[in-house]
């Protein structure tokens, strides 16, 4: 009769503690989540009405997200990104860019360890190495992944974009190709293509770019519109 209650007082115990370690666990990913969309919100507004103290609050709350719950891949990629925005809103001013630039990339990292299969997060990682060390062979690996996972999505083909322009003089044959090739694809989604403008401008790289789209019949119909006439005439 000892036994029996000794086991079942055992059994109650271990009920009780593994009911506790569920519950810790869920509050902890609940106030988790609120930190990131406390992140979020604050990036839902243009990128050009974002201030540096709005981006430090963002900051500050998906570093909260991430201590209290780091096995979400969506929270670091979050964190890369906004590390990634303060530096473009503040470049002027800070002096330890290439500590961001690897701080945003350990981020994608562990993102990418915890979900391999999210294109968006590749691209970003190639487009994060390359600022540091131009167009290199693991850059290329990086895209390779991004185009495995989304070989459709016009934000890996705008990333691949930005990357060739960014690193022209830099580029082997084969990285060319592969620029000519995305460009190929990305035309196709009409107006979004557009944005290929602006990633050319803010890489001040729109002459590579207009001297790209003056020959052959894929860009036939870009040549005849506006946008291609403000930045290529």
């Amino acid at each position: 009769m000892i036994n029996i209650n000794t086991n079942r007082l055992t059994q109650i115990t271990i009920l009780a503690v593994i009911t506790l370690v569920i519950g810790y666990q869920s509050l902890q990913s609940m106030r988790a989540n609120t930190w990131y969309f406390n992140a979020l919100n604050i990036l839902k507004q243009p990128e050009s009405t974002i201030t540096p103290e709005e981006l430090e609050l963002a900051d500050r709350a998906i570093t909260f997200a991430t201590t209290q719950d780091p096995s979400q891949p969506h929270y670091w990629q979050l964190s890369a990104y906004i590390k990634m925005l303060n530096l473009a809103v503040t470049s002027e001013k800070n002096n330890n860019k290439l500590l961001v630039y690897q701080q945003a990339e350990k981020d994608l990292l562990k993102s990418l360890e915890l979900r391999q299969t999210w294109s968006e997060t590749w691209i970003a990682l190639a487009q994060v190495v390359s600022y540091q060390d131009g167009p290199t062979e693991r850059v290329y690996e990086y895209i390779q992944q991004a185009k495995k996972f989304g070989p459709y999505k016009f934000d890996v083909q705008l990333g691949i974009i930005q990357i060739a322009l960014m690193n022209w003089q830099k580029l082997s044959p084969k990285y060319k190709a592969l620029y000519v090739a995305e460009l190929n694809l990305a035309v196709k989604y009409g107006y979004k293509f557009y944005q290929v403008f602006d990633v050319a401008k803010q890489v001040d790289a729109l002459p590579i770019l207009c001297l790209s789209l003056k020959f052959g019949p894929h860009f036939e119909a870009v040549r005849t519109r506006w946008m291609f006439k403000k930045h290529c005439n």
